[in-house]
């Protein structure tokens, strides 16, 4: 008997013919894959460096990774609609040059307004090229070579995701952070002449009519769901604003789905939904994505400021996780080989929620290898979740379904990355407003000075403690409590106080977040047992 899966699974015949240069094609979609992939990571190692250039709080240095994540998150479904309209070659150079030029206005942004502007132009560009790129592999690489070339596109992705934080801390080591923008441009510029060259113009077929009242109201529904939960940490989760923000964002996520349901054209075709494997898949892939994020966002935090690395440091600590990570990727293909997608989706399930509770063991003084371990385990973890996720949604597709797969396959990584920074944000900084003063209490022996309780009290303070209370904030504390008149000997002793309160403070709001995504990635093992090998993963290679 037929079932609806297999059918979804079963790919139709009719492929297009292969371009000349297939390896320069791969060679040109790869590199706008690797600045996409990194500008998500590498700016992560450099926040502390921006929050401190800029003049940042929390909340506005949570903004610059959010923000260009959500647009992304947003747009990615419509901008390929927009790229089968265009023509994927085009759409793909042209979304390579703007990311290029706009990461140049990133780097010589001169608040952090600006730069939070430049973000999301460099967003709108990223969600352009991304599917046109996946659509112009599709169309000019042979058949029986298409799976090898999906595996270097995957494996130069999980490369590219875990040497962002290396590339990071070398940059703002040896440079400054404008040049984790700035580094874009010769990337694009090769990919571009070399896309110009090999990418055929003329492999597209005759669009569908763009459904814009959609691309309009998904748009505005990520906008406002993220927009909520980002701004937890100033409103708070109960007041209106939270609340009012969030529920105009679930109705239009409604309004979304009936929308699809009834025009012509949809672009998200909802039928692909009704495939287990496929939804699934979906739902494994913003895990992966959002357990990634909470360990490299927080950890750069906690190694700069809790540890006192300087960022190449912070990058050697996570080597660990970066490495491993990026050969795991490949790996992940073997092993689905030999057990198939669900149990090696089990297996990085546990792993990556093993290496979570591991976390749980990081103190304020502790040693470099306490980190190791969890972090090779996170790698392997991860690596074997999100590629037989990512095979999960697009390998369970009809092939004439397989760009708006891919299209759900990016924006579920993306969403993911998104409610990573966004919603552990809110997490750490509510659970920072709630705890600093108590950590106040106990590092003074219950009997703080009005001065330090004034100081427990400032939102500024408690803004600092949310990124890691770095060195540089402590010599900036004791610059204040000197100008408080506040004397000579009792600054020191304020300052180390201080300190150690805030760090305390830091690392049990951090392992709340670890234990929150361990939680969240056990759930997801368990939703990863219900998932079908795609009938037809050996047809398509």
């Amino acid at each position: 008997m037929t079932t609806r899966d297999d059918q979804l699974s079963r790919p139709p015949s009719g492929e297009p013919a292969p371009a000349r240069h297939g390896g320069l094609v791969l060679l040109a979609v790869a590199l706008g894959t690797m600045v996409v992939q990194l500008d998500g990571t590498v700016v992560s190692i450099a926040n502390p460096s921006i929050a401190s250039g800029l003049h940042a709080s929390l909340s506005s240095i949570a903004w610059v990774a959010t923000s260009y994540l959500l647009v992304i998150a947003a747009l990615l479904i419509p901008a390929g609609a927009v790229a089968d309209r265009i023509g994927h070659s085009r759409a793909f150079l042209i979304g390579i040059a703007g990311f290029s030029l706009g990461s140049v206005v990133c780097g010589l942004s001169t608040s952090i307004g600006m730069l939070i502007g430049a973000r999301v132009l460099v967003g709108v560009f990223a969600a352009l090229l991304t599917p046109a790129g996946l659509a112009v592999l599709r169309s000019s690489i042979a058949p029986d070579k298409l799976g090898r070339a999906f595996g270097v596109y995957g494996g130069i992705s999980a490369l590219s995701l875990a040497g962002g934080p290396v590339l990071g801390g070398l940059i703002v080591q040896y440079a400054s952070w404008p040049w984790v923008f700035f580094i874009n441009l010769p990337v694009g510029i090769v990919a571009v002449a070399v896309g110009l060259l090999v990418i055929p113009r003329k492999t597209e077929h005759r669009p569908a009519p763009l459904d814009v009242v959609g691309a309009i109201t998904l748009t505005l529904a990520m906008t406002a769901i993220v927009w909520a939960i980002n701004g937890v940490p100033v409103w708070g989760w109960t007041s209106v604003n939270t609340l009012g923000v969030l529920i105009v964002g679930l109705v239009l996520a409604g309004v979304f789905v009936v929308l699809q349901k009834r025009v012509r054209h949809p672009m998200v075709p909802l039928s692909l939904f009704r495939n287990r494997t496929f939804s699934a898949g979906s739902v494994l892939m913003l895990v992966s994505r959002l357990a990634f994020y909470a360990i490299v966002f927080y950890l750069t935090f906690y190694l700069q400021g809790v540890r006192g690395d300087d960022p190449v440091g912070a990058a050697v600590a996570l080597l660990p996780l970066t490495a491993v990570f990026a050969v795991s990727a490949p790996l992940a293909s073997l092993l689905m080989a030999k057990l198939g997608m669900r149990w090696t989706l089990v297996i990085g399930a546990v792993l990556t929620a093993v290496a979570l509770l591991a976390l749980l063991r990081l103190g304020v003084d502790s040693s470099g290898t306490t980190l190791a371990l969890p972090l090779v385990l996170c790698g392997f973890g991860i690596g074997f979740f999100m590629v037989p996720a990512m095979q999960a949604i697009v390998g369970s597709a009809p092939v004439d379904k397989a760009g708006a797969a891919s299209g759900v396959q990016q924006s579920a990584a993306q969403i993911g990355s998104t409610l990573g920074v966004a919603v552990f944000g809110s997490v750490i900084s509510t659970f920072v407003a709630t705890n600093f003063g108590g950590a106040v209490q106990a590092a003074f022996g219950g009997s703080p000075s009005p001065l330090a309780l004034q100081f427990a009290a400032d939102p500024t303070v408690r803004q600092a403690v949310g990124l890691g209370f770095s060195p540089a904030t402590s010599q900036q504390l004791s610059q204040h409590l000197i100008q408080a008149n506040v004397p000579a000997d009792q600054v020191n002793y304020l300052t180390t106080t201080l300190t150690t309160a805030a760090h305390s403070t830091f690392v049990d709001g951090m392992h709340l977040v670890f234990l929150i995504s361990a939680g969240i990635t056990v759930v997801s093992g368990l939703i990863a047992l219900i998932i079908r090998e795609p009938k037809g993963a050996e047809e398509t290679g």
